[in-house]
């Protein structure tokens, strides 16, 4: 299963999405893709997401959170599969 996620292009003050991911009535061209996971390789989208503030908010565009909701999550994720890959 592979996921999409970004990040919005501004600040909106509305809420966008839940952890079933951007609610269906969002735009998801407002986001600024950041990171793709998948069941084989995932990786960064963009290289100054990675620079981003651990508590920065991120939203899956195509399909459920899957428990990655912040920056900090996906670095978490990347370092837990690095450390996988290297057993």
């Amino acid at each position: 299963m592979s996921t999409t996620f970004g990040i919005p292009r501004e600040p909106i003050d509305i809420e966008l999405g839940d952890e079933d991911g951007v609610y269906y009535y969002i735009n998801t061209e407002i986001f600024e893709k950041v990171f793709f996971r998948s069941m084989s390789r995932s990786r960064w989208l963009s290289d100054l997401a990675k620079m981003l503030p651990d508590d920065t908010r991120v939203y899956a565009l195509d399909n459920t959170q899957q428990g990655v909701f912040t920056i900090g999550d996906i670095k978490n994720l990347i370092k837990k599969e690095n450390e996988t890959d290297s057993i």
